[in-house]
């Protein structure tokens, strides 16, 4: 199970990588606006929203170990492409290839968890698998960033896209070659629209709701746009303690100090969820808490005042994840028909993930970066009151 986790960090690290560079190095690259990066970094979680049912079937016909393989190849290829790419529709088919193999290591991720798993220690294992492999995005993104800013993209694309190759003898030696495919997977694979059932349940549509909408604006837009955010508000030329940094530099600094920080603070979250008697109230704080913290961030406040101000609101955004994963968790409990929902839960993060780069950088070119982030505090809050009031579900029932 590590053995995937660290396999999985090493091919995250490109894609993390990008997140910090592209929105500062778009020109480099080919690009000609922002709103081309918002598309970029957004396209790999448009792909697999057609091929997550499409994986399972794949898992089930080619061995365990091969796809995995095959899905750390396609992430080298992409990895070192980053460097050398020219041109708008390479990027997109890059990223779309990308999507692939992310989409190969998440479900080939969660089966093995799944396989080595008891009761028992189900949660502890997905906790530290999920530690892990968001150490690729701390090492890309503070890696990206620093290199980037010295040296360009093309040496950190060549740099990280090595490391990937490296990481293929764990492969062959740390991980089965089949799994055990259990029967629970086949309603994955019933039909195209069965995910969409779920929506007919009021309770489910408001997490789904609440879901999709942070997941767009705290994970796509803000991980997209962040070091757009500091390069428009304090140059891309920083005085930091003597030292002059690159906002790429500062962003990716941030964001690994916040990957560094949440395998700490989230544990400690979930303990307080699972001890909260009205765990809607759990979240209602922290939605109350981003909606401040959103309201904060456009404000022309000195450096050494933004930033912890910044890392704080990325900590916070860690946290909601946590929670809402709870919540959605917590109801799919009480229910009989638990993989479809969390299926369906599922598509709707990653869609609202795809779409939050190329809303925030649409959005900013239409109404502003800091009213950008007043919009979104807006939703917060709304989504607060909406989670305000308490809504009893069944001890056990069939929601289609």
């Amino acid at each position: 199970m590590i053995a995937i986790a660290l396999i999985t960090a090493i091919c995250l690290a490109g894609d993390s990588m990008l997140y910090i560079v592209l929105p500062t190095h778009w020109r480099s690259v080919g690009l000609t606006s922002l709103v081309q990066v918002g598309i970029i970094l957004s396209i790999n979680r448009f792909v697999r929203l057609p091929l997550n049912p499409l994986i399972g079937y794949i898992y089930k016909k080619i061995s365990f170990r091969n796809l995995i393989l095959f899905a750390v190849l396609l992430s080298g290829l992409t990895t070192l492409s980053y460097g050398f790419i020219k041109e708008y529709p390479i990027w997109i088919l890059m990223r779309a290839i990308w999507g692939l193999s992310w989409s190969l290591f998440k479900l080939g991720g969660y089966l093995l968890v799944l396989q080595y798993s008891t009761n028992s220690n189900r949660g502890n294992l997905m906790g530290t698998y999920n530690g892990l492999y968001r150490l690729g995005s701390l090492f890309g993104m503070l890696l990206g960033g620093f290199l980037a800013d010295l040296f360009g993209i093309k040496l950190i694309a060549l740099i990280l896209g090595s490391m990937v190759f490296l990481s293929i003898p764990l492969v062959f030696k740390y991980l089965p070659k089949t799994l055990q495919m259990e029967h629970d997977n086949k309603p994955l694979t019933q039909t195209r629209f069965t995910w969409l059932k779920p929506l007919q349940n009021k309770m489910f549509l408001k997490i789904l709701v609440t879901a999709f909408l942070l997941s767009m604006l705290l994970d796509g837009m803000l991980t997209a746009t962040l070091s757009h955010i500091i390069e428009e508000k304090f140059t891309n030329h920083i005085h930091l303690f003597g030292f002059i940094v690159g906002a790429a530099t500062l962003s990716g600094g941030m964001q690994a100090l916040r990957w560094g920080i949440t395998p700490f603070l989230t544990p400690k979250i979930g303990d307080i969820f699972d001890r909260a008697k009205q765990k809607n109230m759990v979240l209602v704080l922290c939605l109350v808490s981003a909606a401040i913290f959103l309201l904060l961030i456009p404000l022309s406040l000195k450096l050494v005042l933004w930033f912890p101000i910044l890392l704080v609101h990325l900590l916070v955004a860690s946290v909601i994840t946590t929670v809402l994963d709870g919540v959605a968790t917590d109801y799919a409990s009480k229910m009989t028909n638990r993989l479809l929902l969390m299926t369906t839960y599922t598509i709707i993060l990653d869609l609202g993930a795809a779409l939050g780069p190329i809303a925030g950088y649409c959005l900013e070119q239409q109404i502003g970066l800091y009213n950008l982030f007043w919009l979104a505090s807006t939703t917060c809050l709304i989504l607060m009151i909406l989670w305000a009031i308490p809504h009893k579900v069944p001890l056990k029932q069939n929601i289609i």
